[in-house]
């Protein structure tokens, strides 16, 4: 039953997980050399990974100093750091530097650890190898896992259950070396991802107050001593890895706005494709990450729920817990079913008090904490009901176990190919034997496709030099202003502001151009003087190359006019209009007096997705001149009004629309204070003097394009004069 030996045991598990792992990140995981599930997340966390392989082994005291997102320091710290998963693949990095490859087998790698570190857990809680070979297969292979492939830091969640392995020893034996497993798989899964940094400050005490209240008894002063020790040692590890996110913080704030939660009916919800599609939660409303957690998982996790009441053991009531939790808050602000709100949620407390949630996109997220709850609760449902089979536990356990994951299956994406090794074009190969100074690719994906800039930072990987543009959690301020102006390359605005930057090598991709345009754009290159053609390539373009524009690049040196530096300063707004009595009209979805509470973090913006029309619009108490529109900015930086137009009613209730300056003044100056004071920036919008009354603020929107970014507006101002 249970006396085959522990490590031919945990050898044919991990086997077993290894296998399922492939089938779960297939197509990708069966060309793992040069295929990835998808050319966005993937690449970039690849690059990630890349990175932090490249800079151990040669400045690992500066290793937020990535070459992303110039001209930005510490510009690691704009996303997560990977760190943990980096070191697990950093070998294959260092041995053939395919950072595609490396990207694969840590995804495998965090489905088959993860099911592994749960299989340990509940075998030694249950005693039982084969509920804790059912429970690995719950926690490793779901709806959310299955999801989430496209990111692996997300996968990886094995430290959890080592954390609990090292508590349920410790409060049981008080071994000073499972206090360690626990701060140490704790630190370990902070370190994994933001999100799971969060989740473990909120669950380790919890899980430590649960473990002795179950025991009836307070921790000894020994006990104490040892976990504190423990946890101040991992606490400074932590802090020592994480510091570079505090200055970024302090300069640029990152808070998000408050978003939706899931609906209650979510957790019985099937993702499309699955074997329940469509024949339950009718009505669900979308939700940006399943969590569907079976029909028959549902039953067995109930079971497990019933079993780990009735058991009082410590890890049962962790369980229970962690699985209540986790399911409370990610309902996020109110509680919903079916769209139809019943009550305010916890996590509208928590978000308003603790500054760590503040940061968090989406908190649906907490959903990955019943999958971990609800895992152990299986393993405990499995252990009674394995127990009363007729059959042979293990072939019952496997049954069950499959039956399990089944219903989470969905069908495969197709697999992104990604050109590796001999197979990236020439270009990069050229950058990396020149100077390690900054470059760009141009022209810019636009914002339809902006996930593919996550190939700029893939690419580097190849050379290493400095690059502005990229993809990643949180943007650097001048980031998104800094691509909608390379919109024009080669126009006076992008090389005045590439010249601002101190860059100067310049990667032209042409077959990201398109018919005519390709051919203006060619002809406008060959003709400005400032540009240098210093290298043409003739790599042709091939299937291989044809999703990311490559092919056919051309390299060129821009020479230094001082165009930019001679830019003249903008005026400075004098006279500011009295905000109090201002009243409002808009389109948005947010409250317009937000605009005048004097706190950038409260914003009014637009419906999202954008739509044609949308507008803004101050009616001013008495008629009052006007000279300059103030628009202050604030995180995330990327909602600044493209191409506004500026709609005024006069005195005498004439509509006028507004000519503004907008010149490489403004441009500029607005770009560096992006750049090196953010909480400063603010777009201004100077006009002819004009008595007005009403002031509008509306994008000159196509209608037949509905991909630009919604826009926001944090604080607005209104000036009589400019000096």
């Amino acid at each position: 039953m249970n006396t085959m030996p522990r490590d031919r045991v945990l050898t044919g598990v991990s086997l077993v997980y290894l296998a399922l792992a492939v089938l779960w990140a297939a197509p990708s995981s069966l060309s793992p050399w040069d295929t990835l599930p998808d050319l966005g997340d993937p690449l970039h966390l690849s690059y990630v990974m890349a990175w932090d392989a490249h800079q151990l082994v040669r400045r690992p005291w500066a290793l937020f100093e990535s070459n992303s997102f110039y001209p930005y320091p510490r510009s690691l710290a704009f996303g997560d750091h990977l760190l943990p998963e980096a070191i697990l693949v950093a070998p294959v990095n260092w041995a053939i530097g395919n950072a595609v490859l490396a990207s694969n087998i840590a995804v495998l790698l965090g489905l088959v650890l993860s099911g592994v570190a749960m299989f340990l857990l509940m075998r030694e809680v249950t005693g039982s190898w084969d509920a804790g070979f059912v429970s690995g297969l719950v926690y490793a292979f779901n709806s959310f896992s299955r999801h989430e492939i496209l990111r692996v830091h997300v996968l990886h969640v094995q430290w959890w259950p080592l954390a609990l392995l090292g508590l349920h020893r410790f409060v049981r034996h008080g071994r000073r070396r499972d206090a360690f497993l626990f701060a140490g798989g704790l630190l370990l899964q902070g370190l994994s991802g933001s999100y799971y940094l969060v989740y473990t400050v909120l669950l380790s005490p919890i899980w430590v107050a649960v473990a002795y209240l179950v025991e009836r008894r307070w921790p000894t002063r020994r006990e104490s001593l040892t976990l504190a020790g423990a946890a101040t040692l991992a606490a400074g590890l932590g802090a020592g890895v994480l510091w570079p996110y505090l200055p970024h913080l302090r300069a640029m704030g990152f808070e998000k706005s408050l978003s939706a939660g899931a609906d209650v009916l979510s957790f019985v919800d099937p993702p499309e494709g699955s074997p329940w599609s469509g024949l339950l939660a009718p009505g669900a409303p979308a939700s940006e990450t399943p969590h569907f957690l079976g029909v028959a998982g549902l039953v067995v996790i109930l079971l497990g729920g019933i079993r780990a009441v009735r058991g009082r053991t410590a890890i049962g009531r962790i369980a229970l817990a962690t699985t209540g939790l986790g399911l409370l808050l990610s309902f996020g602000p109110s509680i919903t079913i079916a769209g139809t709100t019943l009550a305010p949620g916890p996590y509208l407390f928590l978000h308003r008090h603790i500054l760590l949630l503040r940061g968090m996109a989406s908190p649906e997220r907490f959903g990955i904490l019943v999958v971990l709850g609800g895992a152990m609760l299986v393993g405990f449902a499995a252990s009674e009901l394995l127990g009363r089979s007729p059959r042979p536990r293990a072939a019952t356990a496997v049954v069950l176990g499959l039956g399990l994951v089944v219903e989470h299956w969905t069908p495969a994406g197709r697999a992104a190919p990604v050109p590796t090794g001999r197979e990236v074009p020439e270009v990069y190969r050229f950058l990396a034997a020149g100077p390690g100074t900054p470059v760009v690719e141009l022209p810019v994906f636009p914002e339809r496709r902006a996930r593919l800039r996550a190939a700029y930072l893939y690419f580097s990987t190849y050379h290493w030099r400095p690059i502005p543009i990229g993809r990643t959690s949180f943007y650097p301020p001048a980031h998104e202003y800094l691509a909608w102006h390379l919109r024009n390359f080669p126009d006076d605005t992008s090389l005045a502001m590439l010249e601002r930057l101190g860059i100067r090598t310049i990667v032209v991709h042409p077959r990201l151009w398109t018919g005519d345009e390709r051919q203006e754009r060619m002809a406008a290159l060959a003709a400005d003087p400032r540009l240098h053609l210093i290298r043409r390539f003739e790599d042709q373009p091939t299937d291989l190359f044809e999703p990311l524009g490559l092919g056919e690049e051309q390299v060129y040196q821009l020479e230094v006019t001082g165009e930019a530096e001679r830019a003249s300063q903008p005026c400075v707004p004098s006279q500011e209009l009295a905000r109090e009595a201002w009243s409002f009209r808009s389109s948005g979805r947010k409250l317009p007096e937000l605009v005048r509470d004097d706190d950038r973090r409260t914003a009014w913006f637009t419906e999202r997705p954008q739509r044609p029309g949308d507008f803004f619009e101050v009616v001013l108490p008495a008629p009052q001149r006007v000279e300059v529109v103030s628009i202050e900015l604030y995180y995330p930086f990327d909602e600044f009004p493209r191409d506004p137009v500026l709609l005024v009613e006069t005195e005498s209730g004439q509509r006028l629309r507004l000519v503004w300056r907008d010149g490489l003044s403004e441009r500029v100056q607005l770009l560096d204070l992006l750049v090196r004071r953010p909480r400063e920036a603010r777009m201004l919008f100077q006009v002819e003097p004009t008595i007005a009354r009403r002031i509008r603020i509306r994008l000159g929107l196509r209608e037949q394009d509905h991909s630009w970014p919604a826009w926001s507006i944090p604080e607005l101002r209104i000036y009589g004069a400019c000096r």
